[in-house]
């Protein structure tokens, strides 16, 4: 089997009262609520994050305050051309500036039809697949503990 690596990223900044998690509405090739991720670049996972904020939310990279290697893995598997294809991504935290903003019209794959950012809460039940769901509570917990 094959088995690609990457990012997968909880990026939240600051509000008056809470902080607020990106998530983003995916439309090629599945439907549903997601948050940023991609393919390992240059074989390095911290310029990985940059790239792929950038490329997926249209978040430049003077906005990223902090980078933390949440220390965790996100794994899946699908078929593509009859073949078994593994995804190992390794999950960060990124704080962003309060004045970030998402744009998705940048994105140069055209994967996502909007981005918001959402209160934990709001953001928990939308994500589509579990494990996004569970790497968002790790986040939360890690930032509200701090």
């Amino acid at each position: 089997m094959k088995t690609e690596k990457g990012v997968i990223i909880v990026a939240y900044k600051e509000s008056d009262r809470n902080p607020r998690f990106t998530v983003l509405k995916r439309k090629k090739n599945w439907e549903g609520w997601e948050l940023p991720k991609g393919h390992l670049e240059k074989d390095d996972y911290r310029e990985t994050v940059k790239i792929e904020l950038g490329e997926e939310t249209g978040i430049e990279q003077q906005s990223i305050e902090s980078i933390t290697d949440l220390e965790q893995l996100v794994e899946w598997e699908f078929e593509e051309d009859g073949q078994t294809i593994g995804r190992e991504y390794k999950a960060f935290l990124v704080k962003l500036s309060e004045d970030s903003y998402i744009d998705v019209s940048k994105n140069p794959c055209d994967e996502h039809e909007t981005g918001l950012f959402l209160r934990f809460r709001d953001v928990e039940e939308m994500l589509t697949y579990d494990d996004q769901t569970e790497l968002l509570r790790t986040a939360y917990n890690k930032i509200t503990q701090e």
